[in-house]
């Protein structure tokens, strides 16, 4: 049996993500290594812990099918995919009842095997794999055109052998009346100043949790506040995206009131005690003054669903954030920036949908006039 489990860096005191042989109570060794050259990287925790599970279920369809890892080829790896969709082994089965069978959604088929093909793209540079089995090179024109079309060589990228096309869902976004209740049934100013924030920053939740105090600093006077990325908050809270300093455009002097109301009525002295300098932190209980921690933060979300009836979760404020910028007609690369987005394909890509019905929108106005 294999399963994922938390250790111990003797050395650094921190945890990190294991996988364990239970029969012989041994990492699987060609796993760890990638796992480990992930934490190296500075691959968020949520990415290596996606990372491994994935992994554990390839894995475990290896040991099914008494495959060694290192010889896995491309029509292997297609089957693996298959059973995977299905959530079994699946012999035969008609083509129009596929998506009603699948027992994965195609993102999280797609998710892992984007982490297979890491893994392997790692041990291929290490020399214990042909990368090849895995990928390809192409040779595409690029952007050069003119003159230069057909007589610059292009560069060659790798590109994925296997990809499900995984249909494009809108994200959702909560409407300005249900942010405004979710924030009024909160029973703390910390609870409310979470939910203001992650509403008017459109941070991720690791961003958020991982605020320290001195980020927040310039909030009174210029109405911003600091994502920094660090390795050691005490909650494992990490920052994902770019460094950058993001504006509260809207609601600006409702969020300082009640960031004053927060540090001056409910920030409990035991957290200065620590010494963590960290925003959001527990206010009563055993661990009160520790960092607050994700378990808590997905917690508040589901006491607040119980009494307002509204379904939300961090990452849902986030996209509201960003349809509203775009709405109000922000750049895209002005939201790719609040966003932390590394490049604008990103942001246009996932928030496609708003762009597509302005565009609309704009027509018709035209039309009309």
């Amino acid at each position: 049996m294999i399963k994922v489990v938390w250790a111990i860096d003797p050395d650094t005191s921190q945890r990190f993500h294991c996988v364990f042989d239970t029969f012989s109570c041994l990492p699987i060794e060609p796993i760890q290594r990638f796992l480990n050259h992930c934490r190296k990287r500075g691959l968020a925790d949520n990415t290596i812990s996606t990372y491994a599970y994935r992994l554990v279920d390839f894995w475990r369809w290896l040991e099914q099918q008494a495959l060694n890892w290192t010889e896995v080829d491309l029509e292997n790896f297609g089957d693996f995919i298959h059973w995977y969709l299905m959530g079994g082994n699946v012999e035969v089965i008609a083509e129009n009842i596929r998506q009603t069978m699948s027992a994965r959604s195609v993102r999280t088929v797609n998710q892992t095997v984007t982490a297979i093909q890491e893994f392997y793209t790692h041990h291929a540079i290490e020399g214990r794999v042909d990368e090849k089995q895995f990928t390809k090179l192409v040779r595409s024109m690029g952007k050069r055109g003119g003159f230069l079309k057909g007589i610059v060589k292009s560069t060659p990228e790798k590109r994925k052998r296997i990809k499900i096309k995984e249909p494009k869902r809108f994200p959702g976004c909560l409407s300005d009346e249900e942010v405004a209740t979710l924030a009024n049934a909160c029973t703390t100013y910390r609870d409310r100043l979470l939910i203001m924030l992650l509403r008017e920053t459109g941070v991720r939740r690791g961003e958020v949790l991982g605020l320290h105090l001195e980020d927040v600093r310039e909030l009174d006077v210029r109405g911003r506040i600091r994502i920094v990325r660090r390795d050691d908050n005490p909650n494992q809270a990490i920052a994902k995206g770019m460094e950058r300093e993001i504006p509260i455009l809207h609601n600006r002097k409702a969020v300082q009131e009640t960031l004053k109301a927060y540090l001056l009525e409910e920030y409990p002295c035991e957290a200065e005690k620590l010494g963590h300098g960290m925003l959001f932190v527990s206010l009563s209980g055993k661990h009160v003054g520790a960092a607050m921690s994700l378990v808590r933060l997905n917690k508040l979300f589901d006491q607040l669903h119980s009494r307002t009836g509204i379904k939300a979760h961090p990452h849902l404020m986030r996209h509201t954030f960003a349809t509203r910028m775009i709405q109000n007609n922000y750049l895209d690369q002005y939201v790719q920036q609040l966003l932390g987005h590394t490049s604008i394909a990103t942001t246009k890509d996932i928030y496609s949908h708003v762009l597509d019905e302005m565009t609309l929108d704009e027509y018709t106005r035209g039309e009309e006039e």
